[in-house]
This record gives C-alpha cells, structure tokens and sequence, in this order.
C-alpha cells in the first residue's frame, strides 16, 4: 500500500512541475509508464504534435516524453529527472 501512495506523489509532483514548465516555457511534458513496448501517459502536460515526441527512458518503468526538449533549460530537465530517479530508488 505505501508503494502505490508513493507512486500517487509521484504523479502529483510531476504534474505540478510539469504545469511549471508548461506556463514559464510554453513546453508540454508528460510522464509515461512503459509495459514492453506499451507506453501509458500517467502524468504531466500532454500535448497533440505533428512532430513526433522525444523519448528518454528513466529505468525500465517510467521515461518522460516531449516534442519541446529545446526549451526546457537543463536545470529543470534535470530537476524533473531527479524526481523521477528519487522516486526509483
């Protein structure tokens, strides 16, 4: 049961950094689950593109997803990288 609040905060904290992003960088960032070759969105600002999204895998489980990468400043792509690695560990 603490393992799916866990995973709950998780989901809650990436939507508020990713509305974050969204309104100070005008870039969509969404959270997915990844089952096999499955992606599930799960959190964050999703977006409908003509360009295809970049997908940059965290661990076996989760990978984040944007078409706006070139955006998002390094420090936050490493802020939202962090919460999800420290949800991970």
């Amino acid at each position: 049961m603490a393992r799916e609040t866990s995973t709950s905060e998780l989901f809650e904290r990436f939507n508020v950094v990713a509305k974050e992003i969204k309104d100070e960088y005008n870039a969509h960032l969404w959270l997915i689950e990844v089952f096999g070759k499955r992606h599930s969105y799960v959190a964050g600002c999703k977006e409908d593109s003509f360009l295809p999204p970049e997908v940059i895998y965290i661990n076996k489980r989760f990978a984040v997803v944007s078409s706006d990468w070139d955006r998002i400043p390094l420090e936050k792509k490493e802020e939202v990288f962090s919460l999800v690695r420290d949800f991970c560990n």
